[in-house]
């Protein structure tokens, strides 16, 4: 599938009477509404966060939340984009085409005001099941001016496995939980109980569930009011020119930026730990640019595979823009003009663009990260400048669901985790050791807030010694992550880099492999100050004698996989988590002597490797 976008070609600013002209309106009403739209999408996100009880969106801000303009054929507006809230930028784009096809299947004529449609159809141009969409139309005296739309990532969706990432559980769409086609959740602003119920009786968390959808009732609506009360002020001329002019200048600021790439095409090839089978799997990008327009091909990667080894053309529509977003183009408002000079191709059945009923639920964020690290790894060919070590590359998830016996009434409950992991280093300076992974954004939840919440004790969180990717900038550590269910609990987790470091540029190291290992009753162990020894391997590289850790270049050593779902943890079990180091860049024995002697006082290098890799000796 390729998809492009309007065509504007111009890249140079325009002066206060080009935008009279051409707009219809005066430059500073535009700038205060170009900037009013983002303030707009920004304070919608604010009432979500205040309000829902799930801490994917209260903590978290695992949603996107935003604007559609209108459908104007003069203006050749078609319910773009127009401003989204600083959530989870993998969301940006899909919000739009997930919209416009709830939009188009509920029919733009039978929207009435105070309407709400909802949908979760990932192969409606969403992305999984668990990504709730809503759309809430835009009235003034009667005319259509848009949409209020979000995205929300719900913590469970129903079916068989809790949190509904299910990893070699999951062939099919039909096994990841409750699939909605666009249905009204409010009525000319009233609830329909029916819709809310097929939720709350499918979900294991139904009073969250049930609050959470109200949430996004009172969030689509801040949007719809502070648009009235622009209009309002300004006229509907004078904001739908605003509206155009908005997606015009992301547009001519993208291709400026894009001036900078050289044209030339560019080829990078990466590879997925394992497909269903436990084998790697190849991934590949081609990066065509011509003068400011560039092209990003998926071709030659491998095909979808079951289980949930694929993510939706969205997805990774969404990923690529995000890759040249986050090398270059981060003060570029995000709406649908900065993707107008961005054509992107994801040829059908492949793992880059599922088909009908392949399972997306969990091998959609693999792809997802692995879209964007393509993007960048091809780009950093044209220029050194914009070469980045590889990152911990992968949005990593360790869930635990069971009973909570702690309160008077035992209640279910249902824990996610989003481990955060370093970045790597490039011509600017070292990466950071410890971010949100680019696509996710997310925020990472308190430990205390976890522990109060839900029956898990964290014992440790370090960065790990020797883990970081070497060169004269280096990649930022691995950390690893200790935790103990205090009760019986079912665990899914999904990680990547377990089979293959990270990369390095210009000459950068790689940096270590991520992995879980599993202390089966070491609570007790680690409560009494015991050393926390013989670790049995859950993923990563494995002696097939004993189930110890074993040196991937051993030709003996085994892999096991590192997605899967339904695992037992029984309580008092400690569960290591560790991701992946990050990549270097340039040659490590031209880093600076003194950043070696602070990396070894703050035990991220060792005095040995200080010696070995990096030729700084310590007397």
């Amino acid at each position: 599938m390729s998809v492009q976008q309007k065509n504007t070609s111009s890249t140079s600013a325009l002066s206060a009477q080009e935008v009279q002209t051409r707009y219809g309106i005066d430059l500073t009403a535009a700038e205060v509404l170009r900037h009013a739209l983002r303030y707009i999408a920004l304070q919608m996100q604010q009432k979500v966060n205040a309000a829902a009880l799930s801490p994917l969106l209260s903590e978290m801000n695992d949603f996107g939340i935003g604007l559609l303009g209108p459908r104007d054929e003069a203006r050749d507006l078609d319910f773009d984009a127009i401003a989204m809230s600083t959530g989870a930028p993998a969301h940006f784009v899909i919000n739009q085409y997930y919209a416009r096809m709830a939009i188009e299947h509920w029919g733009v004529e039978n929207f009435e005001p105070g309407d709400i449609v909802i949908y979760n159809d990932p192969y409606h141009g969403g992305s999984h099941v668990n990504d709730i969409g809503a759309v809430m139309p835009i009235f003034h005296d009667g005319r259509l001016l848009g949409f209020a739309a979000s995205i929300t990532h719900w913590l469970d969706i129903g079916g068989p496995i809790p949190t509904g990432f299910g990893p070699g559980l999951q062939r099919d769409v039909f096994a990841e939980g409750i699939r909605l086609s666009p249905r009204l959740l409010y009525q000319r602003g009233e609830l329909v109980r029916e819709t809310i119920e097929l939720f709350t009786v499918q979900t294991r968390i139904a009073e969250m569930s049930s609050n959470d959808l109200q949430v996004i009732k009172a969030a689509l609506q801040v949007g719809v009011d502070m648009v009235g009360h622009y209009v309002d002020r300004y006229g509907v001329d004078a904001y739908l020119g605003a509206v155009e002019y908005t997606l015009d200048y992301s547009e001519r600021a993208v291709r400026q930026a894009l001036l900078e790439i050289p044209d030339g095409t560019y080829e990078a090839e990466d590879h997925l730990d394992n497909d269903s089978e436990g084998e790697p799997m190849l991934l590949r990008c081609t990066v065509r640019k011509s003068g400011s327009d560039i092209e990003i091909d998926f071709s030659g990667s491998a095909r979808e595979d079951w289980n949930g080894y694929a993510c939706q053309w969205s997805d990774t529509v969404s990923a690529a823009h995000l890759g040249l977003q986050s090398m270059f183009l981060d003060s570029v408002p995000p709406n649908a003009g900065a993707y107008r000079p961005v054509h992107v191709v994801t040829p059908p059945g492949s793992c880059f663009h599922a088909l009908p009923p392949m399972s997306t639920n969990s091998g959609h964020l693999f792809f997802l990260v692995k879209s964007t690290t393509l993007v960048k790894m091809a780009i950093s060919k044209a220029d050194p400048k914009f070469a980045v070590g590889e990152n911990y590359d992968d949005i990593c998830i360790i869930s635990f669901s069971g009973t909570d016996n702690r309160p008077k009434n035992p209640t279910p409950f249902v824990f996610i985790r989003f481990p955060l992991g370093p970045f790597g280093g490039s011509a600017l300076g070292d990466g950071c050791s410890y971010m949100p992974i680019e696509e996710g954004n997310a925020v990472e939840t308190s430990i205390e807030f976890e522990e109060e919440a839900f029956p898990l004790l964290f014992l440790e969180r370090e960065f790990v010694t020797d883990t970081a990717g070497p060169g004269k900038h280096r990649g930022g550590p691995a950390t690893r992550v200790l935790l103990a269910p205090l009760v019986d609990t079912e665990s899914t987790y999904q990680l990547e880099q377990c089979r293959f470091p990270t990369k390095g540029e210009f000459g950068g190291g790689g940096g270590s492999m991520a992995g879980i290992l599993l202390h089966k009753g070491g609570l007790a162990r680690w409560s009494n100050l015991e050393e926390l020894a013989d670790p049995e391997v859950v993923a990563g590289f494995v002696n097939p004698d004993d189930g110890s850790p074993a040196d991937p270049g051993d030709e003996r050593a085994q892999f096991r996989i590192s997605k899967l779902a339904g695992v037992h943890f029984a309580a008092g079990d400690v569960v290591t988590f560790q991701v992946a180091g990050a990549g270097g860049y340039g040659d490590s024995r031209e880093r600076d002597p003194e950043a070696v002697l602070r990396d070894v006082r703050n035990e991220i290098v060792s005095a040995a490797a200080a010696e070995r890799v990096y030729g700084v000796h310590f007397g």
